[in-house]
């Protein structure tokens, strides 16, 4: 397996706790991308589109499954056989299935958005071919509810769907357009408006009532609000949304009440018009996480809120200015938020955050990163490391640092190295025997080993480099920055 470890040395006084990186495996050999995307864990698996194209054969963008080894990330199907994709996107389990929208052969001609359905048994099904491009799912209730067309009727409209007994889409409201889907807690709501209505594309806030959508609150009743981007949060009791009231795209809240529907804050106020744009919400240790712009001082950056105005703040600006760091595919792990962000030259880095200022930090600068995932407490990403690598964009584990080591700790009267700088030959203190890591001052591993009797030969060229050092007995785990000359 690949793995690269990405370090940072501050003012030559701090050892940054390293971010590795395990290649799970090169699903399109070479420098092309498999580009894994789409992610969903189901059946103690984990689910995603993937590109294959391999000398010989093809199977073009399909749905793969793995569990973290090599030997388990395995296609699924070619569910359109050949170069043709399927290209799988919107997955979704419900009900021990997992459910996604994919192009796939129709009576001899290829077709977008079939509704499609996988199980534990490794059936594949086409659940309908009428009813397409289902999108925004929600489960409320134990009943599966989501936006879709009819290639049927004319015009297609977006229409609410459930799923019946048979677990084919049924028809719910007929009378009301639907764009985007969201909950507060079993309660369903909608970005959507009455096909009758005076202006049938200003969009409002509604709610599901039964079996009939129903007016919740007409944020903007100038034009149209086209509230999106739901989010609901456990703990707050509330769903969090992007809409315009009139003063641009702010932050929204809602209840499930007309009442409790209202703008948070209005983040964005460099004139009446203008807006944050907020988006991408996840919930962290009882707060929620999204991206904004003020429009003034940052660019769209790392935003936290508690569901008041008060409590709604820039988390950090990443990259000062107005390019800004556009957060985006924030994940949380263990307590901590993990995202991508774009750097300088069109680079992607890698954060987290604790939910404080120091505590949010850059983890690896990557050329390219697509996504990330969490299967099995453990955080992956879809990335390329090298630019000048060759292997494109794939899956890779990620390992997390788990500490930073401060230099001057290090050289502690229980453990020390010496001599350093060294012309190669290291002896240690305090520790007899174990393995270690030579890595440069990119992450990139450059020599391993075992030791015996308290030395280390290192034999590499001059330059610095980081030491990893692991005792035999466990008791020892540490890093030094270390110069040979």
């Amino acid at each position: 397996m690949k793995k690269i470890n990405f370090l940072a040395i501050l003012l030559g006084t701090i050892v940054s706790a390293q971010t590795s990186f395990t290649l799970v495996k090169d699903i399109n050999p070479g420098a092309s991308n498999s580009a894994p995307s789409n992610f969903a864990v189901y059946n103690n698996k984990m689910y995603f589109s993937a590109t294959y194209s391999l000398s010989g054969s093809a199977s073009g963008t399909e749905l793969w499954e793995s569990d973290g080894t090599s030997a388990g990330t395995t296609l699924v199907a070619d569910i359109s056989p050949g170069t043709s994709s399927s290209s799988p996107t919107n997955l979704y389990v419900f009900g021990n299935k997992l459910f996604f929208t994919a192009s796939v052969p129709v009576n001899g001609t290829n077709t977008s958005g079939v509704m499609m359905s996988y199980d534990s048994s490794g059936e594949l099904k086409t659940v309908s071919t009428t009813v397409k491009f289902p999108t925004t799912y929600i489960t409320s209730n134990d009943k599966l509810y989501f936006k879709a067309t009819n290639s049927t009727v004319t015009p297609t409209a977006q229409r609410l769907y459930t799923l019946d007994d048979s677990m084919q889409p049924s028809l719910l409201d007929d009378n009301v357009t639907v764009m985007f889907l969201g909950n507060v807690g079993q309660q369903v709501i909608a970005n959507g408006q009455y096909k009758t209505a005076a202006n049938p594309t200003w969009y409002q806030l509604f709610k599901l009532n039964g079996t009939s959508l129903e007016l919740l609150q007409t944020i903007n009743p100038n034009a149209t609000a086209y509230p999106q981007n739901f989010y609901y949060s456990p703990a707050l009791g509330k769903t969090f949304f992007s809409a315009n009231g009139g003063n641009g795209v702010e932050l929204w809240v809602t209840d499930g009440t007309s009442e409790g529907t209202m703008q948070v804050k209005d983040i964005n106020t460099t004139n009446t018009t203008a807006g944050s744009s907020p988006a991408n919400f996840t919930e962290c240790n009882g707060k929620v996480y999204f991206s904004a712009t003020d429009g003034s001082l940052s660019g769209t950056e790392l935003w936290v809120t508690d569901g008041t105005a008060e409590g709604t703040r820039m988390m950090k600006d990443i990259i000062p200015g107005s390019s800004g760091s556009s957060p985006d595919k924030l994940t949380v792990l263990n307590n901590k938020l993990y995202f991508l962000v774009n750097a300088n030259g069109g680079s992607k880095q890698m954060w987290t955050s604790d939910g404080t200022d120091e505590g949010t930090k850059m983890l690896a600068a990557l050329p390219t990163a697509f996504g990330l995932a969490v299967y099995n407490n453990n955080l992956y990403a879809a990335a390329r490391l090298d630019s000048s690598d060759q292997i494109g964009v794939e899956l890779y584990k990620v390992n997390l640092p788990t500490e930073t080591l401060h230099a001057e700790n290090i050289a502690s009267p229980k453990i020390s190295l010496y001599p350093n700088p060294t012309h190669g030959e290291v002896r240690l203190t305090n520790v007899q025997s174990g393995v270690f890591e030579l890595l440069d001052i990119s992450g990139r591993i450059i020599k391993t080993g075992k030791f015996q009797d308290s030395k280390i030969n290192l034999n590499s060229k001059a330059g610095s480099y980081l030491l990893k050092i692991s005792s035999d007995d466990k008791k020892v785990n540490t890093s030094s920055k270390i110069i040979i000359q």
